[in-house]
């Protein structure tokens, strides 16, 4: 059995628990302010639970609001105002708050799930030693996991910011993106995934080969 090497999984470890910390310690700050009344988590707590939700990828620009600005041009030069639309609800129900969650929560659950992931693969592989198969399944699973989790988490994100858009606003119209833009969600998602499937394969036919190796010594 390989002695555990700690240096062998450094920086990405030290990286790992620096960046778990934190998270962990944001959270208990998050909930501690919801439970005392000066925050919320996902609009839901004590404390004011303003709702606002700015519809993606859209911008909207004009000449004539900037004579409300009180600006004006020099000679020669023009001005063009370039804004998103934002709608908020002051006293928003649960639905609403439920709405207001789901536009956030996927993208953290798969943060978190990511950040398990590579905490198990980074133990193992101090463990086992980097060229194993236990490693090589965990670099297939997190693959996996970072191409069709990047993929649920935008296309419920973006039903949610559509369907909580519609609650606040008169004019019914696809605010979201109920299906997201491939080409703006999957390039980093898919080439990140593709190189851990590949390395997962590299590594599984390695420690195949291995352990043919060792059985005709």
């Amino acid at each position: 059995m390989s002695t555990p090497d700690r240096k062998l999984t450094e920086p990405l470890a030290t990286v790992l628990y620096v960046f778990g910390g934190l998270v962990l310690a944001l959270a208990v700050v998050t909930a501690i302010f919801a439970i005392a009344g000066s925050g919320s988590i996902g609009g839901f707590g004590h404390g004011p639970a303003l709702v606002c939700v700015t519809q993606p990828r859209t911008g909207y620009s004009g000449d004539n609001w900037a004579a409300q600005l009180h600006i004006a041009a020099r000679p020669g030069t023009s001005i063009s105002v370039n804004g998103t639309l934002q709608a908020c609800a002051s006293h928003p129900s649960m639905y609403q708050r439920a709405l207001y969650t789901l536009t956030e929560l996927p993208g953290w659950l798969l943060w978190a799930g990511i950040l398990l992931l590579l905490w198990w693969l980074v133990r193992t592989a101090s463990r086992t030693g980097p060229f194993t198969l236990p490693v090589g399944a965990g670099m297939r699973r997190l693959g996996w996991l970072i191409i069709i989790g990047s993929l649920a988490a935008a296309s419920a994100q973006g039903a949610a910011v559509d369907a909580l858009l519609n609650t606040l606003l008169r004019a019914q119209n696809a605010f979201g993106d109920v299906i997201p833009n491939f080409l703006t969600v999957l390039p980093v998602p898919l080439l990140a995934g593709a190189a851990l499937l590949t390395f997962a394969r590299i590594i599984h036919r390695g420690a195949a080969i291995d352990e043919e190796i060792r059985a005709t010594v």
